[in-house]
């Protein structure tokens, strides 16, 4: 189906203050019009010229002063407020500005002691309800509902009245002997107060929704709007236009166009009262909920400018954070969600989100008895419900029935429940998982956009594209501005155009200008991982492993997590793997064949496991196997992270993938646990790395399993990893100063890439000869002293820096540098012998294994320089002259299948001179004994040059 173009990716729609109009000129918003779906749009509504008093309960009867309750509460002042508020309950407005702060502090109960204890006005009720609700206490916020919006508001049977399960409801039958029990909705009607009775009915309709009310409730909503679009402009306040587009958020799905008018709505209503976070809070979490993680923390940051404090706001920050749009830590180092769990230990939405956390860090027993802290002072919260599920479903406890059926109880129609499990299965790499429990929330709920979602995204991990897609079609149909739903329809539509090569047991699906060049090496590669991974694993896939490379690393982002910007070169799902091509990044930036290599350890360690192995141990291992294979060698920040005391001990190194405390620490987790694994085979031997894959695959955690399999505690694998890392790298990590700019000055120097001014040599060579053991300033000294040419001084210090550091690999090491100084002395063999060491350590630098190829090939050497323009392809195949070389180094070698396979990929690399290299491939052909594809060949090449004398010698071979 044809999409929007004016969908960007990624940017689904924006909100800000005063913005809509601005994006409905450039057509980001189209304008205001009936949606489709039989649901009535939201007519545009004229806004006060200047704002209007705010319509909050908990400001009414106070003066406007600073210094005043309702002040203090919006700031953020939160025990100054309480104080106030407590001195002068017999006020307007206190009681309830009181429950206020004591509901954003996290003391639910007594917020509603206080409000029992008051007259029950219409305010009163709808507070009231809005607690329990929060709470999880679905039903005694609906009779609050009912009595505040009469009794028209409920079928003429109402629900069952018992205690929820778990904690008995607080009584709210019975006012207090200070209530009066009047006729609300009439109350609250001529009192003028539209936004009361319209955040009850949403507020309503949201309980019937989760009730399995859906038509009752769809109609309520429709109410809502309608008689939005009935009354006279400027007629609704703030509340009432919050609600208003509340409403239309949760109409959206039938006619996606309210999503943009809810948005406007929620503009209006900042616009009248600047302080209510109400209306940002409300687009930041629509805003989210689409994936437009920038506008969404902009949405969250208008709340927070005012109140810095304000639990909500740092909540929807902290789940924006996770979508890459923004949050992250405060100059404190605090996360937002740290900061909302510092005001309300006990938010619900806040305490689930911690939960989540500690699952994907792997960390079950903790996330276990923090979920069981967390209900048995909230039992009914539907979110702890959910993230207590999730636990146990992760866990395999049998208790997880019990769970399901506490929430189901009281909220037959809520998908959370089943969303939460398909969320934590999926951020556990459980992709089958995920995608039953996504399928049972989008039979349950289709209109639940996170379960259509799920079910979708993870079919398409699957493999089950076709299945992944129609979910996904139907998905976008119901709401085009899902950034995440938009972007994959949009790369399938793309993939359309893909070739897939049957290789067996690989399908490689690759970009059709780019499949006949890369498929032989992509299938070679993948091939021989395979056969190592069944030697030292003895794993076999189960069916086939599809191997999806992209030639755009946008294109790569949207399949793995449907938005651009991940940062990443390869990702796997099982035995379906996506990475980007070759051609996705600059030559020398990337090495996609140890990517590739990379991605099908995982296969193995998570096909062995079950996909239960740790983030750590599958990242580590994978790292292990490519280092293997391809070499590499340390680098700068971790030394510098080493050097800092920043790495964490293996029990806790998942934190270093799944909760980044500061920037870089991901890529250093890599390296780390590579090194971790490197030492349990030296020190266990390989049968201890399988080892421990049995018991990760039986559910063990990583202490259970560093116990279970080594027979010590993990305190002692920390200590003993420790002194191996202190061995190794201590005294280069002790002489690392200013890493940054060493690695820096390091590799502009002899790049031609220009930079900065150097620094007087001189003076560098002074600073390095004062610390010996900074190898970072003997690097950059050596460096000036090569680009000054004074090459026996800059080979002492690059001996020097290769001594202090050997396991050193950045890009211009100081073996590189080495090998130029003897380049450049005419010392060929010399040259070549220090640029092999080099690449050791950087096999991603094409350029230099190019060179090495020529040092060894003028050397004589036709097989040392075969094997670097081997490596060198490995690195970048898409240029056809090192292709045309290898092939001339197979012939002298006598390699006739090598010589084809590079005369084939020369001519799809685009030579220069095409009738040579069909020539040069029909010659191979032939000596193959391939008569027929050499005709072919032969004929090509004579099209394009009719007189060419050795391609008709070969025709007239053949033909004899």
């Amino acid at each position: 189906m044809s999409r929007p173009a004016n969908a960007l990716r990624s940017v689904a729609f924006r909100s800000g203050w005063g913005a809509t109009a601005a994006l409905v000129a450039t057509g980001i918003l189209p304008a205001f019009a009936a949606g489709p779906g039989g649901r009535p749009a939201i007519r545009p509504a004229a806004v006060a010229a200047a704002a209007a008093v705010s319509q909050e309960a908990i400001s009414d009867g106070w003066p406007g002063g600073p210094e005043t309750a309702a002040a203090a509460l919006r700031a953020g002042r939160y025990e100054e407020a309480e104080n106030a508020y407590r001195r002068a309950l017999h006020r307007p407005g206190a009681r309830r500005g009181l429950a206020e702060t004591l509901r954003l502090t996290g003391r639910y109960r007594e917020a509603l002691e206080v409000l029992e204890s008051g007259a029950a006005t219409a305010g009163n009720l709808l507070d009231r309800a809005r607690l329990h609700r929060e709470i999880g206490e679905d039903r005694p916020a609906r009779a609050l509902l009912v009595r505040l919006l009469g009794p028209d508001a409920e079928p003429a049977a109402p629900p069952d009245e018992a205690a929820p399960t778990g904690g008995a409801a607080p009584s709210f039958e019975a006012p207090s002997t200070a209530e009066a029990a009047p006729d609300s909705t009439s109350e609250a009607v001529e009192s003028g107060d539209r936004g009361l009775v319209l955040r009850a009915e949403v507020l309503l309709a949201d309980l019937e929704l989760a009730a399995g009310e859906r038509e009752r409730a769809l109609a309520r909503l429709d109410g809502v709007v309608a008689r939005y679009n009935a009354a006279s402009p400027g007629a609704f306040d703030a509340w009432a236009l919050t609600a208003v587009g509340v409403a239309a958020t949760r109409l959206g799905f039938e006619s996606s166009g309210l999503y943009r008018d809810a948005l406007r709505v929620f503009d209006e209503a900042a616009a009248l009262d600047p302080g209510d976070p109400a209306p940002h809070l409300a687009a930041g979490d629509l805003l989210a909920r689409k994936f437009n993680g920038a506008d969404a923390a902009r949405s969250f940051g208008a709340v927070l400018e005012r109140n810095p404090r304000h639990p909500e706001a740092l909540l929807g920050l902290a789940r924006v954070a996770r979508l890459g749009g923004g949050g992250g830590h405060s100059d404190r180092g605090e996360s937002p969600l740290q900061r909302a769990l510092e005001v309300n230990q006990h938010h619900p939405g806040a305490v689930a989100l911690h939960l989540r956390e500690l699952l994907e860090a792997e960390r079950l027993p903790e996330a276990r008895e923090a979920a069981r802290a967390a209900l048995a002072g909230l039992p009914e919260a539907p979110e702890l419900l959910a993230a207590l599920g999730a636990v146990q479903f992760l866990d395999d406890d049998p208790a997880l029935e019990e769970t399901e059926s506490r929430f189901r109880a009281a909220r037959p129609g809520d998908p959370r429940f089943d969303v939460g499990l398909a969320e934590a299965a999926e951020r556990q790499r459980r992709y089958r998982l995920a995608a039953e429990r996504a399928r049972a929330a989008a039979a349950a709920r289709p209109d639940s956009a996170a379960a259509s979602r799920l079910l979708g995204m993870n079919l398409l991990r699957l493999g089950a594209v076709a299945e992944g897609r129609e979910v996904l079609e139907d998905a976008f149909r119901r709401d085009p501005f899902d950034a995440l739903v938009k972007n994959t329809l949009d790369l399938l539509d793309e993939l359309e155009g893909f070739e897939v090569v049957a290789a067996p047991p690989l399908e490689l699906v690759l970009p059709a200008a780019e499949a006949a060049l890369l498929a032989p090496y992509a299938a070679a590669i993948a091939r021989e991982a395979l056969d190592e991974f069944r030697a030292r694993y003895r794993f076999v896939p189960e069916g086939t492993v599809r191997i999806e490379m992209y030639d755009r690393s946008a294109d790569f982002s949207v399949r793995t997590v449907g938005l651009t910007g991940i940062g990443a070169h390869g990702v796997c799902f099982g035995e379906t793997l996506a990475l980007e091509s070759p051609s996705a990044r600059p030559a020398g930036r990337y090495h996609w064949a140890a990517t590739l290599w990379h991605e099908l350890a995982h296969t193995a360690t998570m096909g062995l496991t079950a996909n239960r192995v740790p983030r750590w141990f599958t990242e580590g291992l994978s790292v292990w196997e490519e280092r293997r294979r391809f070499g590499d060698g340390v680098n700068l920040p971790f030394l510098a992270a080493l050097r800092d005391g920043r790495l964490l001990p293996v029990s806790r190194l998942n934190d270093g993938f799944t909760r980044p405390s500061w920037p870089g620490q991901v890529a250093v987790s890599y390296y780390h646990a590579s090194l971790v694994v490197a030492y349990l085979e030296a020190e266990h031997g390989f049968p201890a790395v399988g080892a421990l894959l049995e018991a990760f695959g039986a559910g063990a955690s990583t202490p259970e399993a560093i116990t279970e399999v080594l027979g010590i505690a993990p305190e002692e694998l920390d200590a003993a990893v420790n002194a191996d890392l202190e061995r190794r790298f201590g005294d280069a990590a002790r002489g690392l100063v200013a890493a940054e700019s060493g690695e820096g000055a390091a590799t502009k120097a002899g790049s031609g890439d220009g930079g900065p001014a150097p620094e007087p040599v001189e003076a560098l060579v002074a600073a390095a000869d004062r610390a010996p053991q900074n190898f970072a300033l003997q690097l950059r000294a050596g460096a000036a002293l090569f680009e000054a040419e004074r090459d026996e001084e800059a080979a002492e210090r690059f001996r020097r820096v290769a001594a202090l550091v050997p396991e050193y690999g950045g890009a211009n090491g100081p073996h590189r540098f080495l090998a130029l100084i003897h380049e450049r002395a005419g010392r060929p063999a010399a040259a070549a012998a220090a640029l092999a060491r080099h690449l050791a350590r950087a096999p991603a630098a094409y350029r230099d294994w190019l060179l090495l190829a020529e040092l060894r090939g003028a050397a004589a050497d036709a097989a040392g320089a075969a094997e670097a323009l081997g490596s060198a392809l490995l690195a970048y195949p898409f240029h056809a002259e090192p292709h045309r070389q290898l092939a001339e180094h197979a012939a002298t070698l006598g390699d006739l299948p090598l010589e084809i396979r590079e005369r084939r990929a020369a001519l799809a690399a685009g030579p220069r001179g095409r009738a040579e290299a069909l020539y040069r491939l029909a010659d191979a052909l032939h000596r193959a004994g391939d008569a027929p594809a050499a005709r072919r060949r032969v004929l090509e090449a004579l099209e394009i040059a009719p007189t060419y004398d050795e391609a008709l010698r070969l025709l007239l071979d053949l033909q004899g």
